[in-house]
């Protein structure tokens, strides 16, 4: 800048926050990488844009056929014929030159690297610490019966975030290594899409304190596991 009066105000406004003065000269923070990275990944003015494409997957709820668009900051992957699905955040730099065809695993990717932030406790939004409970069980009896859920709430910034008990068992390591073994790739593909490929079972095992277990097995083995009151998720165990 030839205006050195103007750059140097510009300067001592970030000095501190996102800059930080050294013997060399200066440097970016960790803030200021986190917002450089920020505006490079567009998350504040990218208007990227995916019309939805057809996928090779079957809807869990009616066996209908799924698409995955994207816009405004949203991968949506929704069923045509029932409408249901999921809407995934992802910014735009996570797809930057991504071809169309890999455009589903990106996603997926994107979502279990997500997905495994929020089951470590930290927020997805603010990296703050979250506190976990089990809020719903299962009315194996209800004539619409809903996901068991899991809820996070940040201690800093209040967002909540809710899993249902069956994704969060998905991705504890020893149930990753049960579906990567029998050729399901938790990389790739969306959890529902993995309970497509194999038995799976969501009950309510207790009321009081509320325990939900998850079952996914095969013909030739099964792996368990509980959630209890707290969130947590305990006496993970594969059955041959």
């Amino acid at each position: 800048m030839t205006d050195t009066g103007n750059f140097n105000y510009h300067l001592s406004r970030l000095v501190g926050s996102f800059v930080a003065k050294t013997d060399e000269g200066y440097e970016l923070t960790y803030a200021g990488r986190m917002v450089v990275g920020a505006i490079l990944a567009g998350t504040y003015d990218a208007e990227a844009t995916v019309a939805p494409i057809p996928l090779d997957w079957d809807c869990l709820q009616c066996g209908g056929a799924f698409t995955l668009g994207y816009e405004d900051g949203y991968a949506r992957l929704q069923c045509q014929t029932c409408d249901s699905g999921a809407v995934i955040p992802i910014p735009p730099g996570a797809l930057d030159s991504v071809p169309v065809d890999e455009l589903p695993t990106a996603v997926m990717q994107w979502y279990r690297a997500r997905v495994q932030r929020i089951r470590s406790g930290f927020c997805s939004v603010c990296t703050g610490r979250t506190e976990r409970r089990l809020t719903d069980g299962v009315d194996p009896e209800a004539d619409d019966p809903t996901p068991s859920t899991v809820r996070f709430e940040c201690r800093r910034c209040d967002t909540v975030t809710t899993l249902s008990g069956a994704t969060l068992v998905t991705y504890h390591p020893i149930v990753e290594g049960f579906f990567r073994e029998h050729g399901m790739a938790t990389d790739r593909r969306h959890p529902t899409q993995l309970w497509n490929s194999i038995e799976s079972r969501v009950q309510t095992v207790c009321d009081e304190p509320l325990t939900v277990e998850v079952t996914f097995g095969t013909d030739s083995e099964s792996v368990s596991a509980r959630i209890e009151a707290d969130g947590r998720v305990t006496n993970v165990e594969r059955r041959h």
